[in-house]
């Protein structure tokens, strides 16, 4: 098990309680800022300061969505995304922030299958979204389509999703805590550390472990599905493994070791009964989170394997020493291939339209200077959605990519303001390629300075 690497990964904490237009929240923006104090202390936590962005509790939907585009455009090792507030259902799930109205919440709030796009197209190699809001369970049982939907990009792409509720339950604040109640016990997790864990706490442990707490105690049952690869990736080192000595601290600071609030109550083992009417869920989270927990159960020897009907062993995948050549590979191949379908669509579309429109396809009625000219319009505009997509103003896709899209643009422009032949399309795209290359490369070398 390894910790992310703090210079390859991004996070964004996004807390918001403050509402103008909807019922305030106590604690969600503190919440949010402990949890990243947390994850990038130097002594256990995993993440850089700097490239963990603590969104202001006044930012707007623009401001939050230019945040997420950023990190998920920057991040290669770890993204990771967490959002407490209001959670809204209309059809789907909608975050809000400080000026969302709730007659309005489509168009102040934000999509939640917004962030799940920014965080799918990500080329970061692990993807955790934590959300602490009502109904917050619908990012795990609504289902869109295969090409926006998250929940279906898990078992492909290495991600993680942590809700603090089910599909339907309300998240809460109790009486006397500080921050919300899921949020809290995860801090107490992070912060204090899990007996008989691993040395390093990855997604699987530190979901028990709330989610134990949080059933203890009535409170809505967290939810989550996880990718088997997240299991190897620690978030934080285990603080009930290696306890730090006492030290002397400032005053009115807190140690590492200082709990955030009293421990809650009845965090043991779940029961077998439990775990067998979990099996039996319809939610196939809940199915998948109930068999790690009864393999935990015989492996610790509070099930004996003689109370379950024995079941063929799946083979767990081993981590490969290739993986990380053969992803390269396999970009390098994609991006060549968006580089070369452009041209390849834009010849076929400037000689069928040249076909039905003035039976030439060297000429049409616009004559040679308005070949010219329109050539030169479409190179620029190729340039500037280039510029856009890859500077994360525009959010990348993996179909229509800017290398895809911009070879396609800068193709037809060659070709109307030269000639349909070969060489003007192959120039667009390596030009294309090229610009790709250099920005790409700036970029990467501004993220690590």
């Amino acid at each position: 098990m390894r910790l992310p690497d703090p210079h390859r990964s991004r996070a964004v904490f996004i807390g918001v309680g403050g509402y103008r237009h909807l019922p305030q929240l106590r604690g969600v923006h503190a919440g949010a800022a402990e949890l990243r104090d947390v994850l990038t202390d130097e002594r256990y936590g995993s993440l850089a300061p700097r490239h963990s962005l603590l969104v202001p509790e006044n930012a707007g939907r623009e401001e939050i969505g230019r945040a997420l585009a950023t990190a998920a455009g920057e991040a290669d090792d770890l993204l990771l995304v967490y959002f407490a507030g209001h959670g809204v259902y209309l059809n789907e799930l909608y975050l809000t922030f400080a000026d969302t109205r709730s007659e309005e919440v489509r168009f102040t709030g934000m999509e939640y299958r917004v962030v799940a796009d920014l965080v799918r197209d990500s080329d970061a190699s692990s993807k955790i979204v934590i959300l602490d809001c009502c109904y917050s369970g619908r990012a795990l049982a609504q289902r869109m389509s295969a090409a926006t939907d998250l929940v279906a990009e898990v078992d492909i792409e290495g991600a993680a999703i942590l809700t603090s509720a089910p599909p339907n339950r309300s998240s809460t604040v109790l009486d006397g805590e500080r921050y919300p109640a899921y949020t809290l016990r995860l801090l107490y997790a992070l912060r204090n550390g899990i007996p008989d864990a691993p040395e390093l706490l990855n997604i699987t442990a530190l979901h028990r472990h709330v989610r134990r707490a949080a059933k203890a105690q009535g409170l809505p049952e967290p939810q989550a599905l996880s990718h088997l690869s997240l299991d190897e990736l620690g978030l934080v080192r285990n603080q009930a493994v290696r306890p730090q000595k006492p030290s002397a601290a400032q005053p009115g600071t807190r140690t590492p070791t200082q709990p955030l609030a009293p421990a809650p109550p009845n965090t043991g083992p779940v029961a077998f009964e439990d775990i067998a009417r979990s099996a039996k869920s319809a939610q196939p989270a809940e199915r998948a989170q109930a068999y790690q927990q009864l393999l935990g159960g015989i492996a610790a020897g509070r099930v004996h394997p003689g109370q379950i009907h024995p079941a063929p062993a799946r083979p767990q995948p081993q981590p490969s020493q290739a993986g990380a050549p053969h992803k390269g590979l396999r970009a390098a191949l994609t991006f060549g291939l968006h580089l070369a379908y452009g041209p390849l669509m834009a010849f076929f579309v400037v000689a069928v339209v040249h076909d039905l429109v003035a039976g030439d396809t060297t000429r049409s009625p616009l004559g040679t200077t308005g070949y010219v000219v329109a050539g030169v319009v479409l190179m620029a505009v190729a340039a500037v959605f280039v510029g856009l997509t890859e500077f994360a103003v525009l959010p990348r896709n993996k179909t229509f990519s800017s290398a895809g899209v911009g070879s396609f643009l800068a193709g037809v422009g060659s070709v109307l303001a030269v000639d349909l032949t070969f060489w003007p399309l192959a120039i667009s795209a390596f030009a294309v390629g090229g610009c790709i290359g250099i920005i790409r490369a700036l970029r990467r070398s501004v993220s690590t300075t």
